[in-house]
């Protein structure tokens, strides 16, 4: 018998180390790395050739986080995994916050270019007390972000911003959210597991605890 592989996929400004726990945990896992974008492309076009990294002759799952859960949302119109599992992400536009849908008209956000946002991250991850109650889980953070190139964390912001995410998804999606998360409030995010006092960065600061319930959900 085939066994399911469950593939894990990133979200914005990180690599592999952002599933560096889950990766050891979880029987038959594999890390999707981001491949480069193309200028103006949408984040479904993005999704249309990633899913071709995906191998989909046997039984498969995908774990996402934020970004990655948006791309999902989009690969799962092309292909078609046994599970499914967002980790501090949005199922649809609406569950975003009304401050990040609104840049879609404002573009603002084009006014910080990927470079700016590495530095973003730098400084930023100083004042989280989340990241640095872990020794060395800050060098991680900034690790993972200078391991993008600036043109490409451009790009993840401009798609996210501007991603249509249309309500008509598959009922069976499972959606963990910590209710602390600031990115994306879980007050927002419909049909969720809550992981109490759980922030955007969970997958990191609660290691242990979301990989014990991947291993429950993935079965």
């Amino acid at each position: 018998m085939t066994e399911t592989q469950t593939y894990f996929i990133g979200g914005i400004a990180t690599d592999v180390h952002l599933y560096t726990h889950q990766l050891k945990a979880i029987p038959n896992a594999v890390y999707l790395p981001f491949h480069k974008h193309i200028k103006g492309e949408t984040l479904a076009d993005y999704a249309a050739r990633f899913a071709l990294k995906i191998n989909t002759e046997i039984p498969f799952n995908i774990v996402a986080n934020s970004m990655g859960g948006m791309m999902t949302m989009e690969l799962i119109k092309h292909i078609n995994p046994e599970k499914v599992i967002l980790l501090s992400s949005v199922k649809c536009r609406k569950e975003m916050p009304w401050r990040l849908r609104q840049l879609k008209y404002t573009g603002l956000h084009k006014l910080m270019p990927g470079v700016a946002f590495k530095a973003g991250v730098r400084y930023g991850s100083k004042f989280l007390k989340e990241i640095n109650r872990t020794p060395d889980m800050r060098d991680i953070v900034v690790q993972m972000a200078r391991s993008n190139t600036p043109e490409f964390l451009y790009w993840c912001v401009n798609a996210i911003v501007n991603w249509s995410g249309t309500e008509d998804y598959r009922s069976d999606i499972i959606h963990i959210h910590g209710t602390r998360d600031k990115m994306f409030p879980y007050k927002n995010i419909a049909d969720a597991i809550p992981i109490e006092g759980g922030s955007h960065n969970m997958i990191l600061t609660e290691q242990e605890r979301i990989t014990q319930m991947l291993l429950e959900k993935l079965g």
